[in-house]
């Protein structure tokens, strides 16, 4: 499936049981999951985890909808005073290359403002060349290396609003 989702049309809508199933879906393809580096887990997991959400303060989530079509997910986790950690992706490989990574990236840097959030930090595998790309164009630099995971982090101060 491909599509002409142009920059402005990505909506952020509340994560619900429609990006649920389809995170199930997408999280089961190899490359989605070895990209995301997501581990293994269980129907009976991602239910509890689901249904945990509300009570979870630490954290925000947020369904990727594209014409009506439900096509990732993306939030921002381990929210502590000044900082959080931003994680996203797109599930459906027909809109990836489209350029969304940006918009999810500048929505995440709004959010976080609103937040009173000074840091945004992320966990990317040094295997994931695109999206480095996209988080160095956006003003995220390295700041350490895990066995190939690559921290990076931004001051929203500095973060490319572009």
């Amino acid at each position: 499936m491909t599509t002409d989702c142009r920059q402005g049309r990505l909506i952020f809508s509340r994560y619900d049981e429609r990006f649920l199933e389809k995170s199930w879906q997408w999280l089961r393809d190899p490359e989605v999951k070895r990209l995301t580096m997501t581990p293994d887990f269980t129907r009976d997991q991602q239910k509890q985890w689901f249904q945990g959400l509300a009570d979870k303060k630490d954290y925000l989530i947020w369904g990727l909808l594209c014409d009506d079509v439900a096509i990732g997910a993306m939030g921002l986790k381990h929210i502590v005073d000044t900082q959080a950690e931003y994680w996203g992706y797109i599930g459906e490989r027909g809109y990836w290359g489209l350029g969304l990574g940006r918009e999810m990236i500048q929505f995440a840097f709004g959010q976080a403002r609103q937040l009173g959030l000074n840091v945004l930090y992320l966990n990317v595998h040094r295997d994931n060349p695109r999206a480095i790309a996209l988080y160095t164009r956006a003003g995220f630099g390295i700041t350490g290396d895990n066995n190939g995971v690559l921290r990076m982090q931004t001051a929203l101060v500095h973060a490319n609003e572009r």
